[in-house]
């Protein structure tokens, strides 16, 4: 079988691989909900972090020590709080509205990404990125309907971790130029465990084996889908990848009304629309100044 997949196209390994993630993306969510419904949800992510912690531990061993040389623990140690938060808020938007809509309004992130890069790094942001940035959040208004009965509170929950990922991102941007995929991984678990651990105390009950099963599978899950979008990645464009990842919003759809009898509201088809659509058309165009940033550097 690993013959056969190494014989095929690029293109071909790479899609598997993006799908692949975006399964595991959509069954992560899934599995968070059932979680939650015993745990709390600072508790499940503290658990969360935890058991990716130790599943981590095999690859440090493996590389060694010497691997986590780093001169930037102040970055490292803003990305985990950033990360820790936006995991909070996200187990929480999980337990507390439709899947469906949850999953729509976190695909902001790379709206946000690109509002912090324009303000924080002061990165340069045409007309068109701007317009696709407004559509986008006319998608969000769209869903969530400010100012009528229909909005909930717990509708700002995606968001907010949309903003803390975002945040994270831009971070990771920077780290990604000088330290490797084990540092990465490594410094994430084992500063996001503690800190998760904080708010985990105050509600913390003991959980059953059956919450504690959940959630060592979504840490691996989650372990398996990051090793996915690297390997995604090094076989293709971000452009041929980026829309993959939005897969995963069908695949909650329909998981949700099978499992948890879940109706999409109806303005998740036009408001979700705006928002993938003005994500992804952000994200193709920022991979293509960066493609023509080092074509010129060269």
């Amino acid at each position: 079988m690993r013959t056969w997949f190494n014989t095929q196209s690029d293109v071909m390994r790479a899609s598997f691989f993006a799908l692949f993630a975006a399964i595991l993306a959509a069954c992560f969510t899934l599995t968070i909900r059932y979680a939650t419904e015993e745990l709390h949800p600072y508790q499940a992510v503290f658990l969360r972090f935890a058991f990716g912690l130790i599943l981590i531990l095999p690859m440090v061993m493996k590389r060694g020590i010497g691997s986590l040389a780093t001169k930037r623990l102040p970055l490292f140690g803003l990305r985990g709080v950033l990360s820790a938060a936006e995991m909070c808020l996200w187990f929480m938007a999980v337990l507390y509205l439709p899947l469906a809509e949850a999953t729509t309004l976190n695909f902001t992130v790379p709206l946000f990404g690109t509002i912090l890069a324009a303000v924080i790094l002061r990165e340069q942001v045409r007309i068109h990125r701007w317009l696709a940035i407004v559509i986008g959040f006319v998608g969000v208004a769209l869903i969530i309907q400010p100012g009528t009965d229909t909005m909930q509170a717990a509708s700002i929950l995606p968001i907010a971790a949309a903003i803390c990922m975002a945040s994270a991102g831009l971070i990771t941007k920077r780290l990604v130029a000088t330290e490797s995929t084990t540092s990465l991984l490594f410094y994430l678990m084992i500063i996001t465990t503690p800190v998760s651990l904080i708010p985990a105390l105050f509600v913390w009950q003991t959980p059953s084996w059956s919450a504690l099963g959940l959630m060592a599978v979504a840490a691996l899950m989650m372990n398996v889908m990051q090793v996915c979008n690297v390997k995604a990645l090094q076989l293709a464009d971000y452009s041929f990848f980026v829309g993959f990842s939005y897969l995963r919003l069908p695949i909650i759809a329909v998981l949700a009304l099978m499992l948890f009898g879940e109706v999409p509201d109806i303005w998740i088809l036009p408001g979700g629309a705006m928002i993938i659509g003005a994500a992804i058309y952000v994200a193709l165009r920022e991979g293509k100044l960066n493609s023509e940033a080092r074509r010129i550097e060269r």
